[in-house]
């Protein structure tokens, strides 16, 4: 297990991998510098076209999750 920094609480917590667009630990996705992002997500991202609404949520998600920290 890892750690998981849960944005709504600003705590860690163990879990698996709780993707970034849906919100649900899954097992198969992207390791990003962002976060991870599961293959159905992947697959809703790279399908949907870039002037759809939905498309526009997909990039704030990301941008959500993005935040700028120190890392050692």
């Amino acid at each position: 297990m890892m750690a998981i920094l849960d944005q709504t609480n600003m705590k860690f917590r163990e879990g698996g991998n709780m993707c970034s667009i849906c919100e649900k630990d899954k097992s198969d996705g992207l390791h990003l510098y962002i976060g991870f992002i599961c293959t159905e997500c992947e697959k809703a991202i790279v399908q949907t076209d870039t002037s759809d609404p939905v498309y526009q949520e997909y990039v704030e998600k990301m941008r959500k999750n993005n935040i700028s920290g120190i890392y050692t």
